[in-house]
């Protein structure tokens, strides 16, 4: 399929669902999590965890936070800027072609990209809440401790943690009544992701069984059988193709 193929089927179809991985973020400089230079590589030897998992697992967490506070805080204070295909996604929302954006990413890139209609399948650092009495905190409350390197505290002492899904916790709510009423769309269009991380693309798969798909995503992956259409592209490259040919100023 070429770049050109790929806008037209994205032209005639309408009600749009977006479901986007760490591939659409690369371009603002956040690593993937397990490309060879990715993400669970640097933070092993970096934060000396026993793996690059440990970073997002919730018993490790328990037992020290200080090494995602830290990864959390450099992450943020690179501030980094979304990309032409998170603008690209946001433009396209805000013409009523696309309806929803459902992202396996933490980086509030979408939002910044401008969509509005997210649903974040691991979780926000939006709000979080006490480990200790489970109160609940806006990011308002706890950031400015985290962002001084400070591990945020409740009133009770617990350690407060953002409301990103680790292992070992449950999905947000919203994803078990998304898999119990998944969306029928015009079409999926699934960018930036090999698939692999569960049970998210569990989801996507049972969303195509109902709607045409298109996946855009640099690699081969091992679901490319199961769409309609597949592209193999840099999706910087997508998104300033289908600029041009929607005549979008991203």
């Amino acid at each position: 399929m070429e770049l050109n193929d790929a806008a037209r089927i994205i032209e005639t179809h309408g009600d749009i669902v977006v479901f986007t991985g760490a591939g659409i973020s690369t371009g603002s400089g956040i690593p993937d999590f397990r490309g060879e230079n990715g993400l669970y590589k640097t933070v092993q030897k970096k934060y000396g965890l026993p793996t690059g998992e440990s970073l997002f697992d919730i018993s490790c967490f328990d037992r020290d936070p200080r090494p995602f506070f830290d990864f959390s805080r450099e992450m943020m204070e690179k501030a980094p800027e979304p990309t032409l295909c998170h603008r690209l996604i946001g433009l396209w929302e805000r013409e009523g072609r696309v309806s929803r954006v459902i992202t396996q990413n933490i980086d509030r890139l979408h939002q910044k990209g401008g969509s509005r209609n997210i649903f974040e399948c691991h979780g926000t650092y939006e709000t979080g809440h006490c480990r200790q009495c489970d109160r609940s905190y806006g990011f308002d409350d706890y950031g400015p401790s985290m962002m001084e390197g400070e591990i945020p505290r409740c009133s009770c002492g617990g350690v407060i943690k953002p409301d990103v899904v680790f292992f070992g916790e449950n999905l947000p709510g919203e994803f078990y009544s998304l898999w119990e009423n998944p969306p029928v769309a015009g079409l999926v269009l699934i960018l930036g992701t090999s698939l692999n991380v569960r049970p998210a693309s569990d989801l996507v798969l049972k969303i195509i069984r109902r709607s045409s798909s298109l996946l855009v995503n640099l690699g081969e992956t091992d679901y490319d059988r199961l769409m309609t259409h597949v592209l193999h592209e840099d999706l910087e490259i997508f998104a300033g193709r289908m600029a041009s040919y929607f005549n979008l100023e991203l």
